[in-house]
């Protein structure tokens, strides 16, 4: 099935007036329910892209980029060719809200879905008030998040998060050198209040600061619990002194998926290694101004 887009007739509705139309790219088989949600939403001035389930990635890609896009893909037609579809959006557009659908999954697939950074898994059958609720919530973050970045002159945001001062105060010192805007907790619970304010670009973190479980706790609350949707994107960095990493610590146990990081690193830091790793995390070339100020 070819784009169909629909264009918004006004900017009235249940979602907040904007000063530009709102696009959200269905990824949807085309049917009743699909066809009914969006006829409801255009003239609540959002445009809909509907593409089918089959389209290519680079199509569904090429959609979500324009201006305010933000992503639902149903997974009930085709799941593996679904989660394929979400994980190259996030890929391809990390700052983009994806929402997956889903009847019935699995436990295997929940998981999947929570670990790809997706901003909400929404069940079928799903009405149109649900569904404009998770709209709403979605487009907020997104405002917020450019709110946030202004403040920053448009600098990456690093959050970084540690009790030990020197270690805070050094790590800062050369992340800022190398053109970073970054922002300091030393506690789990305060980063995890930081988070939710401040939507940085990246996570560091120790595993043990109020408690040797706090890192591990930081980690799985922006993956997995409510209230964190709007940084499931959010690459979490963790350093600790504790040489095995969690993968290899906590083995193929349940608690391994919600406690290991996108990267582990141990002290001290290999500090060229850290650096690009930092940049790759944040989709920068590692090499790029690997000397500190070259920014």
């Amino acid at each position: 099935m070819s784009t169909q887009t629909q264009s918004a007739a006004s900017v009235h509705g249940t979602l907040d007036r904007h000063e530009a139309p709102r696009r959200v790219v269905l990824v949807v088989e085309l049917n009743e329910q699909w066809a009914a949600i969006a006829r409801a939403l255009e003239p609540g001035g959002i445009e809909i892209d509907l593409l089918s389930p089959r389209a290519p990635l680079s199509e569904v890609v090429a959609c979500a980029t324009r201006s305010d896009s933000l992503v639902v893909v149903d997974l009930d037609p085709d799941p593996s060719v679904g989660m394929t579809t979400v994980a190259g959006c996030r890929r391809a557009a990390p700052g983009i809200p994806v929402i997956v659908v889903a009847a019935n999954p699995s436990l295997e697939l929940t998981r999947s879905v929570r670990l790809s950074g997706a901003f909400f898994l929404a069940l079928q059958p799903i009405g149109l008030e649900e569904m404009r609720s998770i709209l709403q919530s979605a487009f907020q973050c997104m405002e917020r998040r450019r709110a946030s970045a202004s403040t920053c002159l448009a600098k990456r945001r690093i959050l970084l998060m540690d009790d030990d001062e020197d270690f805070l105060a050094s790590t800062a010192a050369l992340l800022e050198a190398h053109g970073y805007c970054v922002s300091q907790a030393r506690t789990g619970r305060e980063g995890l209040e930081r988070i939710k304010t401040e939507h940085p670009d990246l996570v560091i973190v120790d595993i043990m600061m109020e408690n040797e479980w706090a890192g591990y706790g930081v980690n799985e609350a922006i993956k997995f619990d409510p209230g964190f949707e709007c940084v499931r994107h959010v690459p979490v960095v963790m350093i600790s002194s504790i040489g095995l990493d969690p993968a290899a610590r906590f083995g193929p146990s349940d608690e391994a998926e919600m406690v290991t990081p996108n990267l582990y690193l141990t002290k001290p830091l290999d500090i060229p290694r850290f650096i690009s790793e930092v940049r790759a995390l944040l989709g920068e070339p590692r090499n790029h101004g690997i000397e500190a100020g070259s920014r």
